[in-house]
């Protein structure tokens, strides 16, 4: 039973909540100024670095001034900068007395992960995110406050360079300094990470989670929290007997010494099991929607990622569902302050922010607009400058300008730059592809399914669909048919017979889970910071990562 000091601390958190909201909307009615703010901020960290005095840095006061020292710049400009850095070479990024809490590594879309400095500045402006997106959260929510939360997190320790800082997750290293008073909400524990399978992290969260009021599940990918719920149905036998006697699954976390930590405080609760039991018996299977009162979800739900939703239902329920946002490890771009939508307000307290018009995405030296020049329905490429130390950084995500707040624009994650496919001139984006394919399969009354597109060369070349679903369920032609009416230009390839039909490949369904897993584990990355690519633009891109992952596939419908 709550107690009356619980009470006062849920009407406290809340009046924190509305606080911090209202903070960064008066931060939206000004944006030069909230802009030039942030660039005061950041400039300090690298002025007196070999970069900065490269750039004549010293010399700048103003977002202009920037854009005329520096020009726009990639992680390919900034590697020899950060391999310096990984050696301990400090002041070939930052100015004296600056220092490095860890690298980000993100697993970005190469072979070769990135290494993003992580500064404390940098982790003072990414908490601050997080305590804006979720001080909306909880005051839209607020029978959430004080409940516990199941987040999945990584370790910020995964690996270490030369120097001894350490690489990994910049979650991480939030989990480990989070405020005790706000951690006892959490149900996992940092430890967690350390755990290198996958589905026995999963697993953990699920056992320790089970037993407590979960008010609702945040991670970025959706496909982590599906994989989370089905981990705890096929291990519902071992769940249960855990819940049972108390205890974790040594089958499941074999390290003794780890399995240990993470087992301290479970009780035996024989009443519970039972009720799972029930739970299991009568509805065929144990989901998180029939053992948790849950009031809403946090995930990615834009660009690929709005595919999974229909599936993440399923398994945890018709609750409101809260993009976090567009969130790189570079640093964050966006915070919804809505249900059910990827659209959120540029968070323009983290960096300063240029636009590179998608039209302009090629170009050797690409001119870029501010946040108030941006037009509605238009997209753009992100290009920050922010206390990572990385100054006019092209992070090459596409947003899609929806409207304004005060003076801030409203936008939406599409897709990565460069997830394009053209072989006959139909610049095809993945964000087409994504909403062809949702729209066949909801024609078709088909379940949710993996899925990956690449062209073919033939004569004529064509596109390939590998997926899990039969080739004569009529998915390749209604794919094919939609792809035509959201793109003139395949359209028009396909009516000149410049581009063959769509083709269909089946696999079995856990092919292309395989391939995610062998990617992820190539970039050094994590499954909640992996975003499939559900579009390849180059012919044979999708057989070569199939075989990367040791599967294989033949064509069973052309």
């Amino acid at each position: 039973m709550p107690t009356p000091f619980d009470y006062i601390a849920a009407k406290l958190a809340l009046a924190h909540a509305r606080s911090v909201h209202a903070r960064f909307l008066r931060a939206l009615e000004n944006v030069a100024a909230t802009q030039a703010r942030v660039l005061r901020r950041v400039l300090p960290l690298v002025r007196d670095s070999d970069f900065g005095r490269r750039h004549g840095l010293a010399a700048v006061r103003t977002p202009d001034d920037l854009r005329r020292a520096v020009p726009v710049l990639t992680y390919a400009d900034y590697r020899p900068y950060i391999e310096r850095l990984c050696e301990g070479d400090l002041g070939a990024l930052f100015s004296p007395r600056q220092s490095i809490l860890m690298f980000a590594a993100s697993s970005g879309t190469t072979a070769q992960p990135k290494r993003i400095p992580v500064t404390p500045a940098f982790v003072q402006d990414y908490r601050r995110g997080w305590n804006t997106f979720g001080g909306k959260l909880l005051t839209d929510h607020s029978r959430a406050v004080l409940r516990a939360i199941l987040q999945s997190s990584g370790r910020h320790d995964a690996g270490m360079t030369r120097a001894g800082i350490p690489c990994g997750a910049i979650t991480g290293l939030l989990a480990r300094t989070q405020k005790r008073i706000v951690r006892r909400y959490y149900v996992g524990r940092p430890e967690i990470a350390h755990l290198d399978d996958p589905h026995a992290r999963y697993y953990t969260l699920m056992r320790l989670g089970i037993g407590r009021d979960v008010a609702f599940a945040i991670t970025a990918s959706p496909s982590t929290l599906i994989q989370m719920a089905r981990t705890a149905d096929e291990r519902s036998e071992d769940l249960i007997r855990d819940v049972r006697d108390g205890t974790l699954a040594p089958n499941i976390v074999t390290p003794p010494s780890l399995r240990q930590t993470l087992s301290a405080g479970l009780r035996p609760d024989p009443r519970h099991a039972a009720a799972l039991e029930r739970l299991r018996s009568s509805h065929g299977a144990l989901r998180p929607r029939d053992y948790w009162r849950l009031e809403f979800l946090a995930c990615w739900t834009g660009g690929s990622m709005g595919y999974y939703l229909q599936r993440l239902a399923e398994w945890w329920g018709p609750h409101p569902v809260r993009d976090i946002g567009l969130l790189a490890s570079e640093g964050r771009v966006s915070i919804p302050l809505d249900d059910n939508t990827p659209i959120g307000a540029l968070d323009v307290t983290s960096a300063v922010f240029e636009f590179i018009p998608v039209e302009l995405a090629e170009a050797d030296t690409p001119a870029t607009c501010g946040p108030r020049e941006l037009q509605v329905g238009a997209d753009y490429i992100v290009v920050l400058t922010n206390t990572t130390g990385l100054v006019r950084y092209r992070l090459d995500d596409v947003v899609r300008v929806h409207g304004w707040l005060y003076e801030t624009p409203l936008v939406e994650f599409l897709c990565r730059a460069g997830r394009t496919a053209s072989i006959a001139g139909e610049k095809l984006t993945e964000h087409q592809v994504v909403a062809a394919v949702n729209s066949a399969r909801a024609s078709l009354g088909l379940p949710e399914f993996d899925f990956v597109l690449a062209p073919c060369w033939d004569d004529p070349p064509y596109y390939r669909l590998t997926c899990s679903v039969r080739s004569d369920s009529g998915l390749p032609e209604t794919v094919d048919q939609a792809l035509r009416e959201n793109n003139e230009e395949y359209d028009s390839r396909r009516k000149s017979n410049r581009l063959g039909p769509l083709r269909a490949r089946v696999v079995r369904a856990d092919v292309i889970r395989g391939m995610d897993a062998r990617l992820t584990a190539e970039r050094l990355g994590t499954p909640e910071q992996y975003k499939r690519q559900c579009l390849f633009s180059t012919p044979g891109d999708d057989d070569r990562k199939l075989r990367m992952a040791g599967e294989s596939a033949t064509v069973t419908n052309g």
